[in-house]
């Protein structure tokens, strides 16, 4: 229950200061995680999980480095989905049919490069933690991103047709 608590705390926390920033959607996603972290529990992310996964000393220094490694390898990811976000963003209204194809093509793409990355660095938690707490590290990793994406969206304009419905009051949905 602490957990959960914990976690739903963070959210409304990360929410707050997202939406108190006066930066465009796109750029509120440079909001450093770390610093969401502590400021909600108090401690850095290393020392948050190191909590959470209940880790040995011994564990620890391996345990650092894979964290380092993973948090490295998903720059790259998060800069380039960054990159379309604002792409999108900033030419929303001009998006031919051959444009919005490119584009999302290239968002499902990034998707499918972070799912993999997600799952190399699983494998190598798992060898190093157990299933559970590996699984216990991507939930919160997980769910932190999650709170990112969820935040950018609901900034972002709606896809030509859903937003000029939304301008006329008809309902979002297709009949």
């Amino acid at each position: 229950m602490k957990k959960v608590s914990c976690l739903l705390i963070l959210l409304v926390a990360m929410t707050w200061r997202l939406a108190a920033q006066s930066t465009p959607a796109t750029d509120a996603v440079a909001v450093n995680d770390e610093d969401v972290v502590a400021q909600i529990f108090g401690k850095n992310k290393l020392m948050l999980l190191s909590e959470l996964l209940n880790l040995s000393p011994i564990e620890e220094k391996a345990f650092q480095t894979t964290l380092t490694d993973y948090e490295t390898e998903k720059g790259p990811w998060l800069t380039e989905r960054i990159a379309l976000l604002k792409l999108y963003n900033e030419e929303f209204s001009s998006l031919d049919e051959r444009k919005m194809n490119s584009l999302t093509r290239q968002m499902i793409n990034n998707d499918l490069e972070f799912t993999r990355l997600q799952l190399r660095y699983f494998r190598r938690m798992n060898k190093l933690l157990g299933a559970t707490r590996a699984a216990k590290f991507f939930q919160l990793d997980n769910y932190l991103e999650q709170s990112t994406r969820t935040y950018i969206q609901n900034q972002l304009p709606f896809i030509k047709e859903l937003e000029s419905d939304k301008r006329e009051g008809r309902p979002l949905t297709r009949r």
